[in-house]
């Protein structure tokens, strides 16, 4: 696995920690509106990069600066979940903070292994729109303006599966979270946090949900 040629401090992704964020340069299955990523990491993937042995060696030198680590992309989980599990058990080994991971939902059974297996702390997960009110055939045009793609059922199923993990899991360090896309009409936003509401209910679950507003680079 190969990652961003910097690793990068962040105060601001897991409230009250400081973490160290990693993109991998494995690759997206979706093109999202505004991806700050996409030219840098995805379409033109940079000829520098970090391997899985320089992340254990900073680890091992400067983990202690970081209560947290975040594996971002792209799409972390894209990659085979041997090599993923891999990669999280020896960063487990030699990392004394919280691991959290990245998604878009698309790789539910690989969420739940690596659940199972006590490889995350944290799930980070994009609701990027109200799935389970859109059909992928009349609203084709909006799944492609906005994740870049037009997806079949069974990726919206993967996609509300792996936000239902997400809310059963109900770690503290979990999120769900929702971009505010200009495009976007406030409708959409409301019946993205109204089905989360409803699902944390039927979970019991705690797990926090954030609007962020969309920003341009």
């Amino acid at each position: 696995m190969e990652f961003y040629n910097n690793f990068i401090r962040t105060f601001n992704d897991l409230p009250d920690h400081t973490t160290l964020l990693v993109h991998s340069l494995s690759g997206c299955l979706l093109h999202c509106y505004g991806c700050h990523n996409y030219d840098e990491i995805i379409a033109n993937k940079p000829k520098l990069y970090k391997t899985e042995q320089d992340l254990y060696d900073y680890l091992d030198k400067s983990g202690f600066l970081f209560d947290a680590i975040m594996f971002s992309g792209g799409e972390f989980l894209i990659d085979k979940i041997d090599d993923i599990i891999q990669l999280l058990t020896r960063v487990r080994k030699c990392f004394d903070g919280k691991i959290i991971v990245t998604t878009c939902g698309a790789y539910p059974n690989k969420l739940k292994q690596l659940i199972e297996l006590h490889l995350v702390d944290g799930i980070h997960i994009d609701m990027k729109l109200p799935y389970h009110a859109l059909d992928i055939k009349e609203d084709k045009e909006i799944f492609q303006a906005v994740i870049g793609i037009s997806p079949n059922q069974k990726l919206i199923t993967h996609f509300l599966e792996s936000i239902n993990i997400v809310l059963q899991h109900n770690s503290p360090y979990d999120q769900v979270r929702t971009v505010k896309y200009p495009i976007l009409d406030q409708a959409f936003f409301d019946e993205i946090e109204q089905y989360i509401t409803d699902q944390k209910t039927y979970w019991d679950s705690q797990v926090a949900y954030y609007l962020n507003e969309f920003l341009t680079v």
